[in-house]
């Protein structure tokens, strides 16, 4: 009996505002509510090291009472949250929130992939393009409009 190779989900989350610290947040909850729900690896995928940076002090401080242990990306890390970008990226993990413009290596091996799109032109259309490569790669794809 053969076993059925599972494919990736990919979730485009279509943001309804233009804030670059609104789309920023947002990830922070997300992937808050990925780890409280037990996801055992989650890998932040951003542009560049500066993007990097700024998500890692705003998961300290997005909300008073939340607790999102993260790191960004070293050697044997061993955190459950890893930052990277793409000349640093994570591998072997469950799920990914790409913040970037480019579809992240692991994106391959993970179960599920969270796809940030700005409310701007710009990024719905790198996002159009990321859909097409997802899609002609077999992925499981689904979007809603997010607050």
């Amino acid at each position: 009996m053969s076993q059925a190779i599972k494919k990736p989900q990919v979730l485009f989350h279509q943001l309804k505002k233009k804030s670059g610290r609104d789309l920023l947040v947002y990830a922070c909850r997300l992937v808050e509510k990925g780890y409280k729900q037990g996801t055992s690896s989650i890998y932040i995928h951003c542009n560049n090291e500066d993007e990097a940076n700024e998500i890692d002090a705003l998961l300290w401080t997005f909300r008073q009472e939340s607790f999102v242990p993260h790191s960004l990306i070293k050697k044997e890390n061993g955190s459950p949250i890893e930052i990277g970008w793409q000349e640093n990226q994570a591998s072997n993990v469950k799920a990914i929130v790409n913040l970037s413009n480019q579809i992240p290596e692991a994106s391959k091996d993970s179960d599920k992939i969270h796809e940030i799109v700005e409310n701007n032109e710009d990024k719905k259309e790198i996002a159009r393009e990321k859909w097409k490569s997802y899609k002609s790669n077999g992925f499981i794809i689904k979007s809603h409009k997010a607050d």
